[in-house]
């Protein structure tokens, strides 16, 4: 290692002003290479950790685009919108692994002692870790608050466009399909049958046949629609054939019926329960004693809205997909709840970014109490200790329950900064030990 390489400029002095000396050493060899070694380093560690992480959840994902009706292209979208929800994690894990091992090798090769012995040592050293601390910071905040939101969004928009697809091709036989207010059933109809009987003192099922021969024996639906019109009053549809024709711009789709009959009832136990896929959109009390109708019609369109069918809010109307500027300048006062759940994620995005910002901070304290005997442990107390400040700052966040921004941001910085404080004074307390090389060479 040359004077040249630390320096940036044999010709500078000693004399010349500490801002010129550290801007020469900033634009040097040694200070790209310190970058580049951290930064390869760093990537490494995020890519295994997106790895570990996908692979745990490759079998939840899975099964959500499934029942949604996604093709393989649509699961591997959603499976990769899916590596944004850990990586402001992974970034800080990443920076802390990266500094440690790149700081280490630096004391162990003596470079550090050279910058040391050189007067200017603990300034261009000291300037280097912030930069990395502040690049840290800001990539975690970019990453949590815009990617993040971002991405599950379009997880969203990928499941809506599968389904949606899925049901303009058809319906499958055997399987129900629950939206907002209906539930839905497909079945196979049966060539030359009967409907079945019905129970003593019942109204008689209803055959959507109306005599009719199907038009492709074997590959007709006989679809049967449940809705729940009241408090205790239901309507059953049932169709030969249905299809859904668009949507347009504007959202709109045109629902076609053939052998459409309907059905309304007095319900005493409505299908409503507690997962709600029947819920009463638009109940009335006036038709709790109506007495039954119906209704047969050879051929029906009707023009709905598609969130009739399948609900699609707005990004900014759920609170994981806001942005970081929705949450600081557009404030959600729907309910109290609302506005706690939105500063609640915007403290915890604040946290993770500090963290972020911590983790070289680690990675020195670590390389400090870093010996023979405390080899092999050093980096993983170092990993366990950055992720004891994570659990610390989110136990925090759950106590206060901020309603503002001050109350959000705040108590995280007073955390992040005792943290940072105490780290510094071990750092400066085991000074001697970081500038020295402590393991054996080979």
């Amino acid at each position: 290692m040359s004077a040249t390489d630390i320096a940036g400029d044999p010709q500078v002095s000693r004399v010349t002003p500490l801002r010129v000396t550290l801007a020469h050493f900033l634009r040097g060899k040694y200070s790209r290479g310190f970058f580049h070694r951290i930064a390869s380093q760093a990537l490494a560690v995020i890519i295994l950790i997106e790895a570990i992480f996908l692979a745990e959840h490759f079998t939840w994902v899975f099964r959500d685009a499934v029942r949604h009706e996604a093709d393989l292209s649509g699961i591997a979208l959603v499976l990769a919108c899916t590596s944004t929800e850990i990586f402001d994690l992974a970034l800080a894990v990443a920076i802390l692994m990266a500094s440690y091992m790149t700081l280490l090798r630096m004391r162990e090769n003596r470079e550090i002692l050279v910058l040391f012995a050189s007067g200017l040592g603990p300034y261009q050293l000291g300037v280097l870790v912030l930069i990395v601390a502040l690049a840290g910071q800001v990539t975690s905040t970019i990453g949590s608050g815009v990617l993040d939101p971002l991405s599950r969004y379009a997880q969203r928009s990928i499941l809506f466009s599968s389904e949606l697809r899925s049901l303009k091709k058809g319906v499958a036989k055997n399987e129900f399909y629950y939206f907002p207010s209906y539930v839905a059933y497909a079945m196979e109809r049966v060539e030359g049958g009967a409907p079945p009987p019905a129970a003593p003192g019942e109204v008689p099922m209803i055959d959507a046949s109306g005599g009719a021969k199907p038009a492709s024996p074997g590959k007709d639906r006989t679809l049967f629609v449940y809705q729940q019109t009241g408090p205790n009053t239901s309507r059953i549809v049932t169709a030969a054939q249905a299809r859904l024709d668009g949507p347009d711009r504007s959202g709109r789709i045109v629902l076609n019926l053939s052998d459409f009959t309907s059905h309304t009832f007095a319900d005493a136990h409505p299908l409503g329960g507690t997962s709600g896929p029947a819920k009463c959109t638009n109940c009335t009390d006036g038709l709790v004693d109506a007495p039954p109708i119906s209704m047969k019609v050879r051929d029906m369109s009707q023009l709905m809205m598609v969130d009739q069918l399948l609900p699609f809010t707005a990004r900014s109307s759920n609170t994981v997909e806001q942005t970081l500027y929705e949450q600081l300048f557009v404030p959600d006062y729907h309910s109290p709840d609302a506005r706690a759940a939105q500063m609640r994620l915007l403290a915890e995005r604040f946290s993770r970014s500090l963290l972020s910002f911590l983790a070289p901070l680690v990675a020195l304290l670590g390389v400090a109490l870093t010996n023979r005997t405390t080899n092999w442990f050093a980096l993983p107390l170092s990993c366990l200790g950055l992720m004891a400040v994570n659990l610390l700052c989110e136990w925090v966040i759950t106590s206060v329950a901020p309603l503002s921004v001050a109350g959000a941001m705040l108590p995280v910085l007073v955390l992040y900064g005792g943290v940072a404080y105490a780290a510094f004074t071990l750092i400066v307390w085991r000074h001697a030990e970081f500038v020295r090389p402590q393991l054996a060479r080979s």
